[in-house]
């Protein structure tokens, strides 16, 4: 755990380190975060992981898997391009932010949690899937995961009442 020191001495300043995965609800958490926060420095960071990765433990994955590098620039395209879609969702919402997608060698949960550990942010915003019961127990809530593991605070959205 960090000392007091490494952390902004006021916890209204520093850059609040947003996790986007692209996903309506992601968005909502970005524009529910500045709301409350009326903006600010900010980072978005989509945490993706390599089919190759997946391969390694699922051989389903590995059937499907190309070999030749081709599917790996396709994949890093991508997720450059959702963490670009959050950079600009930010910035609309009233951020000045920076961002870009992170590839770990752990899950997603990880991913974000280490850049956290590095930026040492006031704040992580990030939505969540709306799983509840079995389901998120089997997909392994990554909201569940960074709330628990992080040590700075986390804001977690819920999704958008559509009622």
């Amino acid at each position: 755990m960090a000392t007091s020191e490494s952390r902004p001495s006021n916890p209204t300043d520093g850059t609040v380190l947003i996790a986007y995965d692209g996903s309506e609800n992601a968005d909502h958490a970005i524009d529910v975060a500045a709301a409350i926060l009326g903006g600010g420095r900010a980072e978005v960071v989509h945490a993706w992981e390599p089919v190759s990765s997946a391969a390694a433990r699922s051989a389903i994955y590995a059937i499907a898997y190309d070999d030749t590098g081709a599917m790996l620039e396709r994949e890093r395209e991508q997720a450059a391009a959702v963490a670009e879609a959050g950079v600009q969702r930010a910035r609309a919402a009233g951020f000045t932010v920076t961002g870009g997608a992170r590839s770990g060698s752990g899950p997603l949960w990880q991913t974000i949690v280490e850049r956290a550990e590095e930026l040492r942010p006031r704040l992580i915003v990030m939505g969540t899937r709306g799983l509840t019961g079995v389901r998120s127990a089997l997909a392994g809530s990554v909201s569940h995961h960074v709330t628990s593991h992080a040590d700075v605070p986390v804001l977690t959205v819920p999704l958008r009442s559509h009622g």
